[in-house]
């Protein structure tokens, strides 16, 4: 069963874990090991404190190989929509005659496609909206194609590149530990294909991934990332501004945080929260520096929607739900219903369906482990012969 299993990096803008799972059964995972570290994290600029980073990573994975008893060599890094640049591409290419599609097929066209691409960085994973054929049919499953004769094959691909100073920050300090292969899966690509149904996604589904320095919004079609952009916002922006509003330290801004809760109406100007001691802090204004907080992530999502989605024609969907997840916004009670009034749209919490892990704080973890489970079994043994016959189901 050790051989089964996989080692994941997941990177958040103020954490990172390092876990080793394997696939259990109807949908869950068995956890090896699993280790959190904070550091100083990383803003739209790029890592805060390269070292800070480099310390959490040795930290986090000499503390789950002390106790686990097996060797991986390879390991999967879930990379933040801030380190990411994505490119799409419609493209098409033609046989000299009819033939079958296979698997080879589908990468010749990723390969031709991505040919013509004038990018920067580091090119670490390739997906599709869909794919079509000759009648413009849109397919969202590669494998639905697989056998049926064309002249023509199409596709609206996306290419998704990392920037340099985090694929050399994550490869130095990896090697560095003894990792002989890293694969890197765009963040917001994993919790997307994980948090959000196939059906869902083969129309626009607007994704937020609110972390506690970065947040990202993503527009999701197929399996691909249509947009996407990072900014800087979240729940350790909320906490600066609860220590300064109110004049506590970090700890008590944390409590005051976690109690909170921004749902509903007024509150009387009599309600304070107290610690138990004698310090007390009237709720409504609590509520207000929260809320202020929420309204400037959502400020920068209207900005993202009107970038792309003010014209006339794009307004069907640009009132599809809003799917939220992440740290930043699983620790603040009524946050969901905030946004939701704020944006004038329905806005969605998701998150894994595991015990215990049914929480927003976990999503990428799960997510990047199972895009890495999935990633491990298509390029296994089984995976690789069935590509060699060309994919056929």
């Amino acid at each position: 069963m050790k051989n089964e299993s996989v080692a994941v990096l997941d990177i958040r803008s103020y954490e990172i874990t390092f876990l080793i799972g394997a696939k259990g059964v109807n949908g869950t995972f068995v956890f090896r090991g699993s280790r959190s570290e904070k550091y100083e994290g990383y803003s739209s600029e790029g890592f805060l404190d390269e070292a800070s980073f480099r310390s959490a990573v040795i930290s986090a994975v000499t503390s789950v190989r002390q106790s686990y008893e097996g060797t991986i060599r390879e390991i999967y890094v879930g990379v933040p929509a801030a380190f990411v640049r994505i490119y799409t591409k419609g493209h098409t290419i033609s046989f000299p005659s009819r033939r079958k599609i296979t698997s080879q097929e589908i990468d010749a066209l990723y390969e031709s496609g991505q040919a013509d691409l004038l990018a920067t960085g580091h090119f670490v994973r390739r997906s599709d909206m869909y794919f079509a054929l000759g009648d413009n049919r849109k397919y969202f499953d590669a494998a639905d194609l697989y056998g049926i004769p064309t002249a023509s094959l199409k596709g609206a691909l996306c290419y998704y590149f990392v920037s340099d100073e985090f694929y050399d920050a994550v490869d130095s300090v990896l090697s560095e530990l003894g990792f002989g292969r890293v694969e890197m899966i765009p963040q917001s690509l994993a919790q997307a294909h994980y948090l959000l149904p196939d059906k869902i996604r083969e129309g626009y589904a607007f994704f937020l991934d609110a972390g506690f320095l970065s947040t990202s919004v993503s527009v999701v079609y197929g399996n691909g990332i249509v947009h996407e952009e990072a900014f800087d916002c979240g729940a350790g922006y909320i906490l600066v501004s609860l220590m300064q509003g109110l004049g506590v330290d970090y700890e008590t801004a944390e409590d005051i945080l976690a109690s909170a809760n921004v749902s509903g109406g007024a509150v009387s100007k009599d309600l304070m929260w107290t610690d138990g001691g004698e310090a007390a802090y009237p709720v409504r204004e609590i509520n207000d520096i929260i809320k202020y907080g929420l309204d400037e992530l959502c400020e920068n999502v209207e900005n993202f929607f009107g970038k792309y989605y003010r014209d006339k024609s794009t307004m069907s969907f640009a009132s599809n739900p809003l799917f939220v997840t992440g740290e930043g916004i699983g620790g603040i009670r009524g946050a969901a219903e905030h946004i939701s009034k704020r944006l004038s749209r329905v806005a969605q919490i998701v998150c894994p369906d595991l015990p215990y892990y049914d929480k927003p704080v976990f999503s990428s973890r799960i997510a990047l482990l199972s895009a890495a489970l999935a990633d491990r079994k298509k390029n296994g043994f089984f995976g690789r012969i069935f590509n060699i016959f060309g994919g056929k189901k």
